[in-house]
């Protein structure tokens, strides 16, 4: 991994940039930006998470695009509006994203629910579309698991302090020390009364959830035809073999990976590994 740590930060060789712009869909919203050249690369991260999610797998990147991941509505230092959480409505934002930032065209990676944001862009607006990286999408997620999610945000999102709810972190079994202390420290927020919470409004990873079940990016994947990777977490329990098969068999032209020491978060888990997969794609293009 090419970051270090001073102090318990994370330093990185090629440092994010903190901004905001007023999304023209009616919010305030955070991204970050790496400042590079030839055509941007936009990263969609999954709900619950934040555009935090990718600085690993950036940091771990060859080519020299420009790199934008946006905290999504709900999410990180975004606005948390009360509607606006179907897919469609969600991939609604990402354009209007674009849009702001003047950005005609894009490659777009996306992990869990930002994969079907994938699928929902290339199939919806191919024009704005170079290519797309679906990673480990949250595509009929197993209900046991959909359902331990909707668990989480009822039960575990207010805490006494930061260690215990730096403890609650899901899907962190496989990701490095550094990985693991670095989004910990952007995930949760003191608030006045001297309480920890997530930084996502919990009702607002409710609705996605609840917008998955009905979500119709199985429907929209045929239409894909940029170039596309498929990448699923080796070992995930989240977007099965079967799951996997079931994709390809609707975008066959896509390169498929089962990224090797990952789960459901492969850029947390491996960045090195998921950042090739996102050079290979744009050396594709």
């Amino acid at each position: 991994m090419n970051s270090s740590t001073v102090d318990g930060a994370a330093i990185f060789r090629r440092p994010a940039e903190s901004r905001y712009l007023e999304n023209p869909r009616g919010f305030r919203q955070h991204y970050l930006d790496w400042p590079g050249a030839a055509l941007p690369v936009v990263l969609l991260h999954p709900k619950r998470s934040s555009a935090r999610h990718w600085d690993h797998m950036v940091d771990a990147l060859d080519s020299p695009n420009r790199v934008v991941a946006p905290d999504g509505r709900g999410h990180g230092l975004s606005d948390y509006p009360k509607d606006g959480y179907t897919v469609p409505e969600l991939g609604q934002d990402v354009v209007a994203f674009l849009d702001a930032l003047r950005i005609p065209r894009a490659y777009f990676v996306g992990g869990a629910t930002g994969g079907n944001l994938c699928v929902w862009l290339a199939a919806t607006c191919p024009d704005r579309v170079a290519g797309i990286a679906v990673v480990d999408p949250g595509m009929s997620v197993p209900k046991h698991i959909a359902d331990e999610v909707i668990r989480q945000t009822r039960e575990e999102h207010d805490f006494p302090d930061f260690e215990t709810a730096k403890a609650t972190m899901h899907f962190h079994d496989l990701w490095p020390p550094a990985v693991y202390d670095h989004y910990a420290s952007h995930s949760f927020r003191e608030r006045d009364d001297g309480r920890w919470e997530w930084r996502y409004a919990a009702e607002a990873a409710r609705l996605i959830a609840h917008s998955l079940d009905a979500d119709p990016v199985w429907d929209m994947a045929a239409a894909v035809r940029c170039p596309t990777v498929l990448v699923r977490g080796a070992t995930s329990a989240v977007f099965t073999e079967d799951h996997m098969a079931r994709l390809v068999g609707l975008i066959p032209q896509a390169r498929v990976v089962h990224l090797k020491d990952a789960e459901h978060t492969p850029a947390q888990e491996n960045p090195e590994g998921m950042a090739a997969e996102v050079d290979a794609l744009i050396a594709a293009g």
